[in-house]
This record gives structure tokens, sequence and C-alpha cells, in this order.
């Protein structure tokens, strides 16, 4: 790669290495710790509905069973979660941290012993499932807020485009948690006895395919996630989360891009998101338009394909997209051809009233002296036209809707996309 405002490249050998030391790792009743002293549980408490006076009266408060399913991800189950509490030592810890966020008359009410876990599945069916929406919308305003206070997307540092840092970078990524159970439908016959055998059925499971292009067959429930990052371990901020359905919804990537949109709303000095092979050219275009980067891998099956005929003077160079950036072929020693990537000199933003546009100043070298030239970067869906060289267009790569041919505002190849 050239020595350009996107910097050389750096071998792994010399990057930090950022596995967990010994000091960095937390055991179980850590984390379970972390969860009864976190303020916003008790916070998001506050929003759940009171118990209604009319029938049998809740035993337990909101707040118990918001922590049990908080404490659900940390042990691996619901039993377990259940389980946990209802030790001496856990239990009582518990109504010590809600005597210090709730108070004394909080604390003193609850019964001596923790609920069961059927108590539990008949709160989280009529009172935390219910309530879905408002802890989703609480959640995700706290979450930003702590993003904020941990000194993410800060509004006091300068936005280099060509180099952002970590903590001014949305980072997205989908998961497909594996079904609780395989089967595919509530009753089957058995193929002996003919006996009708119940099973457990997840209704939202389905077929995905992970790992990129390796096409890795999963039956779960897929879930997309947005974080801040920082540098160092225990440092990223969940923002947001949803589900994806799949099929004739929307699909992974659909998805992220509305929850990036709704979050540069609320996180105006965000400057862009990292993102893997999911996203093509139709989703990158939808972020680049909101000045928004977008540092996602590139496709193995991209191949090269012609830009255009850049004419200066006796000059003629011909101009080509390869890995995200434009690049010019030259001949090398031994006869054969090459793509040289083109430096360059300057990534520039745009804003306008309603949307924003992206450049590469180029400086294509030249025996007759280096000539700057600027094309356009991000924004896929162009419409036909001459370009900057006064010209028509004569090949049809630039009269379509490309969604993976156009110059990356940051190409994939370059270090400052591994953030």
């Amino acid at each position: 790669m050239p020595d350009d405002v996107f910097g050389t490249a750096v071998s792994d050998a010399r990057r930090p290495d950022r596995k967990l030391t010994d000091g960095e790792q937390r055991s179980l009743m850590q984390r379970v710790e972390d969860c009864l002293d976190y303020p916003l549980l008790y916070e998001v408490a506050e929003h759940l509905p009171a118990p209604s006076a009319v029938g049998c009266p809740r035993e337990y408060p909101p707040i118990i069973y918001l922590m049990m399913a908080a404490l659900a991800p940390v042990t691996k189950s619901k039993r377990s979660a259940a389980g946990l509490l209802t030790t001496d030592t856990v239990w009582r810890a518990l109504r010590t941290h809600i005597r210090r966020h709730i108070g004394r008359h909080a604390a003193a009410n609850l019964p001596p012993e923790a609920p069961s876990r059927g108590q539990y599945l008949y709160a989280e069916a009529n009172l935390l499932i219910p309530c879905l929406d408002l802890l989703e919308a609480q959640f995700r305003h706290y979450a930003v807020q702590q993003a904020l206070c941990q000194g993410l997307f800060p509004a006091d540092t300068a936005k280099i485009w060509s180099r952002p840092e970590r903590r001014q970078l949305l980072v997205g990524d989908a998961t497909v948690p594996r079904a609780p159970s395989k089967s595919k439908k509530p009753e089957t016959n058995h193929p002996e006895t003919g006996e009708i055998l119940t099973h457990r059925v997840d209704p939202a499971a389905r077929q995905y395919y992970e790992s990129g292009e390796k096409k890795k067959a999963v039956r779960g429930t897929k879930w997309f996630f947005a974080s801040g990052r920082d540098h160092g371990y225990w440092r990223r901020v969940i923002l947001s989360f949803g589900h994806v359905a799949g099929g004739e919804y929307e699909d992974e990537a659909a998805v992220a891009v509305r929850h990036f949109s709704e979050l540069k709303a609320e996180l105006p000095d965000c400057m862009g998101v990292v993102y893997d092979g999911a996203f093509r050219g139709v989703h990158r275009d939808v972020l680049a338009r909101i000045g928004m980067l977008t540092i996602n891998k590139q496709h193995g099956s991209v191949a090269p394909v012609f830009y255009d005929h850049f004419a200066y003077g006796r000059c003629r160079h011909g101009l080509w997209c390869d890995q995200g950036r434009i690049a010019e072929r030259i001949a090398i020693d031994d006869g054969t051809k090459v793509l040289q990537p083109v430096p360059v000199t300057r990534l520039e933003h745009r804003l306008g009233l309603t949307k924003s546009r992206w450049y590469h100043l180029l400086d294509i070298p030249c025996r007759h002296g280096s000539h700057e030239h600027r094309v356009r970067v991000g924004i896929t869906s162009t419409p036909p036209g001459p370009e900057r060289t006064g010209r028509p267009h004569g090949t049809a790569p630039q009269e379509r809707h490309r969604t993976r041919l156009p110059p990356r505002r940051i190409p994939p190849a370059d270090p400052s996309a591994r953030v």
C-alpha cells in the first residue's frame, strides 16, 4: 500500500496484544456482584407498573424479577439464576443492595426466601414481556448516557476522517444463539409405537448462515447489537439491540442500518460504524448520506473493474477500482501488468442540508509530474452523467447502481480500517 493519508500497513506482529491478563479476569461471583450493584436496574424498575390492588397481591417487587432477568445471561439459564438467589449469601447481598438503592422499607418488606423459577416465569409473561418496549427504550437511553460518561464519542476531540479513533465509531455485529430445542414441531409421532410425543419448540427459531462466505448453517434466533468501544477490556457499552427475523422481513444489514441511523441522532459526534461483510453498497450508501463512515471487509468475489480514463495534457491514465480504492495498471519488469493503488492525500467530507458527499483527493504519479484528481466515494447511487473530465461515460460501471464496485471512504486493506 502507498504511504498516503491512510498510512502504511502494520504487520500483525507489531499490533498490540489484546488478550485478557490474569488481573482483568472476573469470576462468576464478581459478575453477580456487578449486577446487584448496577444502578440502572433499580432506576428502570421504577418505570414498571406497581402491583394491582385487585386479586392476589404480588409477593415480590419488580426489581427482583428484573434482577433475575439480568442474572440469567451470567449464570447461563433461568434455572441457575433462580437457584443462585436461593443461597443465603446472594439473597442477603441482594437485600443489602436494595436497602442501599431503594430504601430500608423496600428491603424490610422482602420475603425471607427468594422467588422460585415458576414465580419468575409467571412474572416474565405478565410483567416484563408486556413492558418490553418500555424496558428497551429505557435501556437505550441509559446506555447512551453511560457511553458519554465513559468518554466515548467525545465532542471535544478532533474528527480526522481518514484516521478515526476507536471510541469515535460504533461497532455492530449479529449472532445466532442456538435454539433450546432442535425440534421444529410441537408434536410428533414415535416412529415405532406411534405414540404422540410433545417437544419444546422455539417459535422464532429458523436457519441462518454465519461465518460470511463460508456459509455455516446454524438454527436459532439471530440478534443484532451495536456497541461503543475504547481501548482496554471492560470498556464496551452495548447501545442497541434488535431481533433479525430474516426471510420476508428485514435482514441483518437492514436492521443494522436502521439502528445505526437512530443512534446517530442521539450521538451526533459519532463518526461512523465498523461492520462485517454483511454490508453491501446499498447499506453503505444510506450511512454515507447521513455523514457516517463505514468500515467493513471486502468480499473476495469482487474483481477489479475499470473506473475511468483521466486525461491531463499529454498524459493518459486508466483508473481502476480494486480492493475498495482507485488503482492504476502499470507494467513491471517481467512484462506483466499489476494494479498499483493511487495515493490518497485527503478524505473530504462535505456536509449538505439533506445529505453528505465524500471525495478522495488523489495524487496520481506521472513521469511528467504528479496530477491531482478528485473522485467521489461512498455514495453508490450516482446518476449517469459526465465526470469531471468533461467527457461522457464510456463504460457501464458508473451508469448503474453499483453495490460493490465504487471506492470506499476507508479502503478495507488500509490500516485505518483495523480500529
